[in-house]
């Protein structure tokens, strides 16, 4: 099995530039020299409930958000491999008068490897995230309008069980975010497991902690859960589908909604 052709990515994953996290996600895996993936897709999210400071539910002014971009992976050298996720925002909230748009902005990074031990690989990324227009965020947890820059330690393991391939990634980062918002720890899992050879099912957790409170926001906290399946075509395109939900937090949103992809393999 080719892991690195079927881990996902941190913001479409992972992308992650799925809702579930903001920055460019990927896997602990290098791209090969000279071969990479294009992962373009959308995501709509919605939230009429906050978790407050005792992580209890409460009502808010209805939220929503469409995102539409490409998570971009390809192969430098044995070595490095270069990850991009340029993306546009589209966000409303029910007491603003006017529809907001973020003309959007771009995440670029290195992921580099640090060691492989045949099924079991561990990598480190650093990825600067830039907006196309900087403001203050509508909610506290919508920052993709603000400069930040990610730091990130990957761990993969790639296994066979039952007869099908899998793969199991561990990601934990600290994310510098610029505008006096709070600094970021983050922690993802990822299994994925494939019953057949051209479906792939990912199973997904992305956990955020902001400890520290600024004079523009609380601390907060949240996680959220993600299910999706990756249909592979052919050799070089696959689709992919999949919801997500904010289960558990505090000062943060609750947020849930599809997400729908197309990847190219080249």
């Amino acid at each position: 099995m080719r892991v690195s052709r079927v881990c996902f990515l941190g913001g479409i994953a992972i992308a992650s530039f799925l809702a579930a996290s903001r920055q460019a996600r990927a896997s602990a895996w290098l791209e090969p020299p000279g071969e990479g993936q294009i992962i373009t897709g959308s995501v709509f999210s919605d939230s009429t409930r906050y978790f407050d400071p005792n992580g209890k539910l409460i009502p808010i002014p209805a939220y929503e958000k469409f995102s539409l971009g490409s998570y971009i992976e390809y192969g430098l050298s044995d070595e490095f491999t270069l990850v991009a996720r340029p993306f546009f925002d589209h966000d409303t909230q029910a007491t603003t008068p006017t529809t907001r748009l973020t003309t959007g902005g771009t995440d670029i990074g290195l992921r580099a490897g640090v060691a492989n031990f045949g099924d079991t690989v561990i990598s480190v990324q650093a990825v600067a995230h830039v907006p196309f227009v900087s403001r203050q965020p509508l909610v506290n947890f919508d920052s993709d309008s603000i400069v930040s820059g990610d730091f990130r330690l990957l761990i993969g393991h790639s296994f066979s069980l039952a007869g099908m391939d899998g793969f199991v990634d561990l990601q934990g980062s600290y994310r510098l975010v610029g505008d006096d918002m709070p600094d970021e720890w983050h922690a993802d899992v990822t299994l994925g497991a494939r019953p057949r050879p051209n479906i792939l099912l990912l199973l997904q957790s992305f956990a955020t902690i902001a400890p520290q409170a600024t004079a523009d926001s609380p601390a907060y906290n949240w996680v959220k859960l993600q299910e999706s399946l990756v249909y592979d075509v052919s050799t070089t395109w696959s689709v992919q589908g999949g919801v997500f939900e904010t289960v558990a937090g505090t000062n943060a949103g609750r947020e849930l909604g599809p997400l729908a992809a197309v990847w190219y393999r080249f």
